[in-house]
């Protein structure tokens, strides 16, 4: 019984010790980060019969995940006064120990991080019907792995994706950040190539001074296993990258297809493969049909012509 009164009287001084920082600092967005980490520092201490998942002094728990041989828990720190809040996803082992832990941020009402179902990811017809999947076997041996994502709130930016090894130990295999969107909605997973591993492919935004958001250029970047982690190879995927420009390519040859998105990507994918003057050339021949709709944003053509040429210039920089 005493040790039940102590742990209750410990959780209860760390949420008073987090509401009396809060109203000090009036909850501002460049402490909250600091806020966390002290009062984890603090009293960082796991709670709870054997079994279940342990709660987190200062930190309310708001979902758990089952890992195959592991459990997980996402926590929001409470209280959490703003709209957003900062938050832990935890790795256990069957001891109930912690055995991987993530610094998140959360909403106040609902929460940013989730995990990827591949049930769900791979046919969204089954998603009422069946239960999440949240392992897979990755890079064809028995090892199962997770994706968490996290959402940093902002708009159109960002999201990034960590890869968790789920062996052995717990151990992060790979991260993918600068998504765009919510969690998952910038990732695809593909078999992009012969060897028994999945590959990821990211889509990242390009934006010039032609457009919106929504006409920024679509590239892929291409993620694969290679001496156990997963990590930017793009450049070792050229057949897969020419397969995309064709594709592009043949929707371009149908006129109800021409968008300042399309044109965009197209220029940037020759640019990716290397071809840095075809990239120049094919946007500078092409533009012509877009030319009215850059008029009625304001938009000089032969200043969107330079913008592009300078990003061409860069990505093409990057891959030679």
């Amino acid at each position: 019984m005493q040790k039940g009164e102590n742990v209750i009287s410990i959780a209860l001084a760390g949420v008073l010790v987090l509401a009396t920082v809060a109203v000090h600092r009036r909850w501002q967005l460049s402490s909250l980060k600091e806020l966390a980490v002290s009062a984890e520092e603090f009293i960082l201490n796991t709670t709870g019969l054997r079994g279940q998942i342990p709660e987190i002094a200062g930190y309310a728990q708001v979902k758990k995940f089952e890992l195959d041989r592991y459990r997980a828990a996402l926590y929001r720190a409470s209280p959490a006064p703003l709209i957003f809040a900062p938050g832990l996803f935890v790795v256990y082992g069957r001891d109930d120990k912690p055995v991987y832990k993530l610094e998140t941020l959360e909403g106040s009402k609902e929460s940013w991080t989730v995990l990827y179902d591949f049930v769900a990811m791979s046919d969204s017809r089954v998603r009422r019907r069946k239960r999440p999947v949240y392992t897979f076997p990755l890079t064809g041996t028995k090892v199962l792995y997770a994706l968490v994502g996290q959402y940093s709130g902002g708009d159109h930016c960002c999201t990034s994706v960590t890869v968790l090894e789920l062996g052995d130990r717990v151990t992060a295999v790979g991260r993918i950040g600068r998504l765009d969107g919510l969690p998952f909605e910038g990732l695809e997973l593909q078999k992009v190539d012969q060897d028994p591993a999945w590959e990821f492919v990211a889509h990242r935004p390009y934006r010039t001074i032609c457009g919106t958001h929504e006409d920024a250029a679509d590239v892929p970047a291409v993620y694969d296993y290679v001496d156990g982690q997963y990590s930017d190879h793009t450049l070792l995927h050229v057949s897969y990258l020419q397969d995309v420009l064709r594709e592009n390519l043949a929707k371009w040859s149908k006129e109800k297809e021409r968008t300042m998105r399309l044109l965009q990507t197209l220029s940037l994918e020759y640019a990716v493969l290397g071809q840095r003057e075809q990239a120049k050339r094919f946007f500078a021949m092409n533009l012509t049909p877009l030319v009215p709709d850059l008029g009625k944003t304001g938009v000089d053509p032969n200043a969107c012509i330079e913008d592009v040429e300078i990003l061409v210039d860069k990505i093409a920089a990057v891959v030679n």
